[in-house]
């Protein structure tokens, strides 16, 4: 029996070690994840209605070893989603540690260091978003990018070739290697490569500005020109859209941050994809007139007037006092073709925006368009005072005194404006009018000044015949 007790306290001894050996590593692998586990941002409140709770909630599911690869990847992504951009990259850095094998972790941080222009670090986290997702193309059309800008052009011009590979024809893959061409002095392939991309998508942003240039280092002014006539927007490039990119509309919860995100989209070309996240920051905000505002003008954007009006009178009536919302709901009337409608918004704005000449202005147009001339000269006058500097209201009032018999007061007023803006085509084209009607000797000089101003009229040969119809003579 004594034989027996020495093998059995051997091997309880062995499993004794073994326990602890995994306990410790238990410990250690506790211990690391302390240390890289991401802390909580600062709490927000009610600039972002329910996302601390959100967090917390997230934050409590990782807190201990082993942790919850689900609850970490939301934690990453509501920090993005409402700029907690430290805190997302530290997530995004866990989550490397704890999903390895995940290629969006890799290619969502690498997002964040390139907008703070930290090209370097992002290298090699999109290399290894490239390795663990070989098919995906826009992996491959990122890490082209940053290569590019990395002045790396052979490398990328590997990366920018997959693309094509896994998607031919792809645009911001050919945009991209035309950039590179360009970069090293290929002006002939960066022409043809532009050329594919425009015929691939007419509306890429970027690709007539840079054919343009193009065109200019190949000496075509001409073609140059035609390139840049075709330019949609400001011309700037946008990159191509991220089907990996966070969710706004499921994971933001700061109203501003959603409505600046859907005024960018709108004003690159994307008006519909911002659809979801207003309609998400109406949910957490929905007496915030900026976002009626913007949801209204998307609708515009789209076309759908009829969609647009809803929005933006509840924006004017959430805040009768701002005089853009006041503006955006007029313009929207009067392509409506709702007169009456249009002509309250103006009447009701004289009361709510006191100190808008706009306003003041457009009211001066309702009466006189109403043949009440006394209230439309008072109203342009007023505005004249206020804004000496412009020449719209001077020239309907000086409208308004000829409409009114007053010859004599409107022409005071076109020779006043015609002193303080000699060179206005605008106020010489009354000039000229005016002359010619009432056979003024001045209109002939008047005439020549209009000839040789820096933009002349754009209806100067109408007026040069009928100066010569009524006075049979050219100046």
């Amino acid at each position: 029996m004594p034989r027996l007790r020495s093998p059995l306290l051997i091997a309880s001894a062995l499993l004794l070690t073994a326990a602890g050996g995994l306990v410790w590593s238990r410990q250690s692998e506790s211990r690391q994840w302390a240390r890289a586990r991401p802390a909580l941002p600062a709490t927000v409140g009610d600039s972002a209605p329910g996302l601390d709770a959100r967090l917390a909630a997230c934050a409590a599911r990782f807190a201990s070893w082993p942790a919850d690869r689900v609850a970490l990847a939301e934690f990453a992504q509501l920090c993005q989603a409402n700029g907690r951009l430290a805190e997302a990259m530290q997530a995004y850095e866990a989550l490397l540690l704890v999903d390895p094998d995940e290629a969006r972790w890799p290619h969502l941080l690498a997002s964040l260091l390139t907008g703070y222009g930290r090209h370097a670090d992002a290298l090699p986290l999109l290399e290894r978003a490239a390795t663990l997702a070989p098919n995906q193309p826009i992996v491959w059309l990122r890490l082209g990018e940053v290569r590019l800008k990395s002045n790396r052009p052979d490398e990328a011009v590997a990366a920018f070739t997959t693309v094509l590979k896994l998607k031919p024809g792809d645009p911001h893959a050919l945009f991209g290697l035309a950039r590179c061409d360009l970069q090293s002095g290929r002006l002939t392939a960066a022409r043809s490569r532009l050329q594919e991309a425009v015929a691939a998508d007419p509306a890429l942003p970027g690709a007539q500005s840079l054919l343009a240039t193009v065109w200019e280092r190949l000496g075509n002014p001409a073609a140059a020109e035609a390139a840049r006539r075709r330019v949609s927007g400001d011309g700037r490039y946008t990159e191509a859209p991220d089907p990996w990119a966070v969710d706004l509309a499921a994971h933001g919860h700061d109203p501003y941050a959603l409505l600046v995100a859907a005024s960018a989209l709108s004003s690159d070309g994307q008006p519909r994809s911002a659809l979801p996240l207003l309609a998400r920051a109406l949910t957490l905000a929905p007496q915030d007139a900026r976002l009626h505002r913007q949801l209204g003008n998307t609708h515009v954007r789209l076309g759908d007037l009829s969609f647009a009006r809803a929005p933006l009178e509840r924006a004017l009536t959430l805040a009768p006092g701002d005089e853009k919302i006041r503006t955006d709901l007029l313009n929207l009337l009067r392509e409506l073709k709702d007169s009456p409608a249009a002509e309250q918004v103006v009447l009701d704005g004289l009361t709510a925006c006191p100190d808008s000449n706009a306003f003041r202005f457009e009211a001066g147009l309702i009466a006189a368009r109403a043949g009440r001339n006394e209230e439309a000269i008072a109203r342009f006058t007023e505005v004249w005072t206020r804004e000496s500097g412009l020449t719209a209201a001077p020239c309907e009032l000086a409208a308004t005194y000829f409409a009114a018999g007053r010859e004599a007061e409107g022409a005071a007023v076109l020779e006043k404006l015609a002193a303080q803006h000699p060179d206005d085509a605008g106020v010489l084209t009354l000039l000229v009018r005016r002359g010619i009607s009432t056979r003024d000797p001045r209109t002939g000089d008047w005439l020549r000044r209009a000839q040789t101003a820096s933009r002349p009229p754009p209806l100067l040969a109408e007026l040069r015949q009928a100066y010569f119809a009524r006075f049979g003579v050219m100046p």
